[in-house]
């Protein structure tokens, strides 16, 4: 299609920036709204069979930039997929991002709730406290890098990064010279062929604490001593862990431990946390610190205190002080294996539950929980988990979410029974991405 000229409208509900022309909404790479802009039109045929077509555009030339467009600070921004705001005000983002959560609660679902202000992130450069690297050949050369944005088959490799930390990036520079210098190949993704598929960093941002982790296929690795000597001046722990499966993953069924400690330890509170390296924890610890503090506020306290999806136990050792008796279920075996150790940590008080909530929930017929904590993964709480709190009917519902539009859908199913009490909470949990953290009391109508 042919070049024009276009102003920018937007940003729909999925972070995509848009404008209109001929009656089309095209979705423009990188735009920011108020930005005039020369972009390059093209197809993309969406569906089973192809008959959906959206519309797309390259920005060609910023003619004149929006008032919240600034410069990125990462030469790699429009071509990796790990930032897609970084060229947009930060106070910009959070204004997108409470609307984002507006429009699913109040226009989509017709909840009429208030949403307060985003908390920003203390730090929106250099905070994740996990990346994972994927490793392959770039024209014939080892890249180490992230993902292109929407493509899961292509890599860019990185010469800087500042969603971690400066030492994050000169650990897979070093991983990049020692494969080049001793021929060690990266994995094939489409051949399955080759050794070293990633390059895992975690860091507690509050311990110090650094873990590596080098994932490969189920080959020998040669030389592996002399890379733990060029990576432990940079960690606490190094691990080789083995995915012998054609999944692109970056977490192994087997982990040796090759240098320091074999797991990452975070403190959040006054708690600290062992943390598998399968296990999930909570990506922005900065921000987790004000998740914490805000269930804690949310929370009544009382005698029973169910956690649902309670990983390696974020809240539960939290609020110990504040119920009698703690129950957490969580199905990831990794999490349980690290809830343990922190439970015995504290002196025990929390009953750890290894199963799925849809399998759990329906099993307990004790008496009514005062306080049930629910924090699921995007898709939301399913249908089964929804009957069953109904059924339980604890007297207040914590929901914590990364996805409104599957929290405002699920609250609207509770809102028979359960009303939203004072604001829906909202945390900037990941700067430059479209991404929101949510928090909402849900206290049973009388």
């Amino acid at each position: 299609m042919r070049e024009i000229v276009v102003n920018v409208s937007g940003i729909d509900s999925k972070g995509r920036a848009y404008t209109f022309h001929e009656g089309k909404r095209i979705y423009i790479k990188y735009g920011v709204p108020g930005d005039i802009l020369r972009i390059r039109p093209y197809a993309v045929r969406k569906g089973r069979r192809g008959r959906n077509i959206e519309y797309w555009a390259d920005v060609i030339e910023v003619m004149k930039p929006g008032e919240s467009r600034i410069e990125p600070l990462c030469s790699h921004f429009g071509v990796c997929g790990g930032c897609r705001f970084q060229n947009m005000d930060y106070k910009a983002q959070l204004n997108y991002k409470r609307w984002v959560s507006e429009h699913f609660f109040n226009k989509v679902y017709r909840l009429d709730v208030e949403l307060g202000d985003v908390i920003p992130s203390p730090k929106i450069y250099f905070y994740r406290n996990r990346m994972d690297f994927p490793v392959g050949l770039v024209d014939g050369d080892v890249g180490i890098g992230l993902k292109m944005a929407g493509r899961w088959d292509v890599l860019v490799p990185l010469s800087e990064c500042y969603l971690m930390s400066e030492e994050a990036v000169e650990i897979i520079k070093r991983v990049r010279e020692f494969m080049v210098d001793r021929g060690i190949e990266p994995y094939n993704i489409f051949k399955h062929e080759g050794l070293v598929r990633y390059v895992v960093v975690r860091e507690g941002k509050f311990t110090g604490d650094r873990l590596i982790s080098i994932v490969t296929s189920d080959r020998p690795f040669p030389y592996i001593e002399e890379l733990v000597d060029k990576l432990s001046n940079y960690a606490t722990g190094i691990i080789w862990s083995i995915n012998p499966t054609l999944t692109d993953i970056s977490i192994g069924r087997e982990i040796r431990a090759l240098y320091g400690k074999d797991h990452l330890e975070e403190e959040i509170r006054g708690v600290r946390y062992h943390i598998h390296p399968n296990a999930f924890f909570q990506t922005n610890s900065y921000q987790a610190v004000n998740m914490v503090e805000i269930v804690r506020e949310m929370a009544s306290g009382g005698s029973i205190f169910m956690d649902l999806y309670s990983g390696v136990g974020l809240f539960s050792l939290q609020l110990l002080d504040m119920y009698s008796d703690i129950i957490a279920v969580e199905v990831d075996e990794y999490s349980i294996y690290s809830a343990e150790i922190n439970v015995k940590r504290v002196g025990g008080g929390v009953s750890v539950f290894k199963g799925r909530v849809e399998d759990v929930l329906p099993l307990y017929t004790d008496n009514q929980p005062d306080t049930v904590i629910v924090d699921p993964p995007r898709p939301g709480l399913s249908l089964d988990v929804k009957r069953d709190l109904l059924r339980l009917k604890p007297k207040e519902i914590i929901y914590v979410s990364c996805n409104p539009e599957t929290m405002a859908r699920d609250i609207k199913y509770l809102s028979d029974v359960y009303d939203v009490e004072g604001e829906v909470r909202l945390i900037d949990m990941f700067p430059h991405t479209p991404h929101i953290e949510l928090i909402a009391k849900l206290v049973v109508r009388d």
